[in-house]
């Protein structure tokens, strides 16, 4: 018999909240009020309390002297973040390319057919979601560990921005196209082209996303 669980009520509420921040229902800047929250969501501090630390982890939420509030955008956070996303994912694709198993590619395939059906949805959450499990998929074959975690971090602290670029519905289909060249040429073996595909899609994103300062 097969048991099934019901995620943990921090879970839950680390999802919803999320979920708010990054399609804007909860805006950059806005402050945190935990008694508000817990009231609004019907939640004890415990769990609303963990649910706000792995946000705070993931950089979509700080603290200061006035207390928590969303991240706000800012341009020289954006620069920095993405010249160092630039440099580790860089590296990283060039290493996999070689190794990655034909049987994975069902994966990666899988998550670019959903990407194409949330695009005609309109679904931009979705999308968000699909485009990190993208660079999840190639990322997670390489063997430093140690630079993965950097990288993940990285892209945490960038998941914010990469929101906003996603609510621009215009560049949807340019970055699943982007992704589609990427995986073609990892599927055929050639380093080279595929870095070369991975910086021009990145350069993209950092492009599109300085379009939110300009």
């Amino acid at each position: 018999m097969e048991l099934n669980y019901a995620p943990p009520l921090y879970q839950q509420a680390y999802t919803e909240f999320k979920k708010l921040i990054l399609t804007g229902q909860i805006a950059p800047g806005e402050k945190v009020v935990m008694s508000k929250l817990a009231e609004d969501y019907k939640i004890s501090r415990t769990p609303l309390r963990e649910a706000l630390r792995q946000l705070q982890t993931e950089g979509l939420i700080v603290q200061d002297q006035t207390g928590m509030k969303i991240v706000e955008l800012n341009k020289p956070d954006f620069l920095e973040l993405y010249q160092c996303r630039i440099l580790l994912e860089k590296e990283v694709i060039r290493s996999i390319v070689t190794i990655i198993p034909d049987s994975d590619y069902h994966k990666t395939d899988a998550v670019l057919l959903e990407s194409k059906q949330a695009i005609e949805q309109g679904d931009a959450f979705r999308i968000l979601e699909l485009n990190t499990q993208f660079h999840e998929l190639l990322i997670q074959h390489f063997p430093n560990k140690r630079m993965i975690e950097l990288l993940n971090h990285v892209r945490s602290l960038l998941l914010l921005y990469r929101a906003n670029i996603n609510k621009k519905t215009k560049y949807n289909l340019e970055i699943y196209e982007e992704h589609c060249g990427i995986l073609a040429a990892v599927k055929s073996r050639n380093v080279e082209r595929a870095v070369q595909l991975m910086e021009d899609h990145l350069l993209n994103d950092q492009k599109r996303g300085l379009e939110d300062f300009s």
